[in-house]
């Protein structure tokens, strides 16, 4: 006559689940330049300076990829301040470069003058979803950018950091208005609670009694078999931390073991 019971790691089951939601952005683009004069580090009006943007950007993103050659006669860092548009295929990264997004095919040129647009971790949860850009731009699933008119020629715009939610146009042009789908990850908990045949077979129902005492005509009948209602998960202290209520009572089996399984979402 068991009442509580002790679970153990092979009863619970913790599954991650990507979860997809749609959303979009129509903040303004921020400019930013580096042949401009810096003017102060506050910027103007509350503007953010064009010059430490620029800066900023090219040492997040762009000044850790280097030309697969850079450690010969001609290798150079993957920077081009004309902006004159190279791909360069065989690119790598420095193994410092937090925007790191596992494709070696990623454009990294970066001009002179760039648009900047920084969507907050509140409107794309845990990562923009690659593949999901479109508007005024879209994306190639690989971060690089492409507008409706350049994507079937393979010119490539300018990069998305999914993780990071930015997007940077290199080419100097506006990014847009632009839809995309954020994601975050839940996690759904399974328990499965078990009822072997000699468990679980007390019943609170007070039809059951006759005074203080089992009434010995229900209880030794072949017949007898609680139902179960409700599922309790209790923590180490035997504090209550969770009810589960089931759709319809479920009989226990007198001969076989009855599982069930809690699932939480979290």
């Amino acid at each position: 006559m068991g009442v509580f019971k002790k679970l153990t790691g092979a009863d619970v089951r913790v599954t991650p689940i990507r979860v997809k939601f749609p959303a979009n952005d129509s903040s303004a683009d921020v400019t930013g330049t580096a042949s401009t004069s810096k003017i102060n580090f506050n910027g103007v009006g509350g503007v953010l300076d064009p010059y430490y943007l620029h800066k900023s950007i090219r040492q997040l993103y762009y000044g850790a990829f280097f030309k697969a050659d850079y450690a010969g006669a001609q290798g150079s860092l993957f920077y081009n301040g004309a902006g004159n548009g190279i791909i360069i295929k065989d690119g790598t990264f420095s193994r410092y470069d937090p925007s790191f997004q596992g494709s070696g095919t990623y454009h990294r040129d970066l001009g002179n003058t760039i648009k900047v647009k920084s969507i907050r971790s509140i409107f794309f949860g845990e990562s923009i979803v690659p593949g999901s850009i479109s508007g005024g731009v879209r994306d190639d699933l690989k971060g690089n950018l492409y507008t409706m008119a350049s994507q079937n020629n393979d010119v490539v715009v300018g990069n998305v950091f999914y993780d990071q939610g930015i997007l940077v146009r290199t080419d100097g042009n506006s990014i847009g208005n632009i839809n995309y789908s954020g994601s975050y990850t839940i996690y759904a908990t399974q328990y499965k609670c078990t009822a072997d045949p000699d468990e679980f077979n007390y019943t609170l129902n007070p039809t059951i009694l006759s005074g203080s005492e089992y009434d010995p005509s229900i209880v030794e009948s072949a017949d007898f078999m609680p139902y179960v209602t409700t599922i309790g998960l209790y923590n180490e202290n035997q504090e209550l931390m969770m009810v589960a209520k089931l759709a319809r009572p479920v009989k226990l089996n007198p001969y076989v073991s009855t599982n069930f399984i809690v699932r939480l979402d979290r």
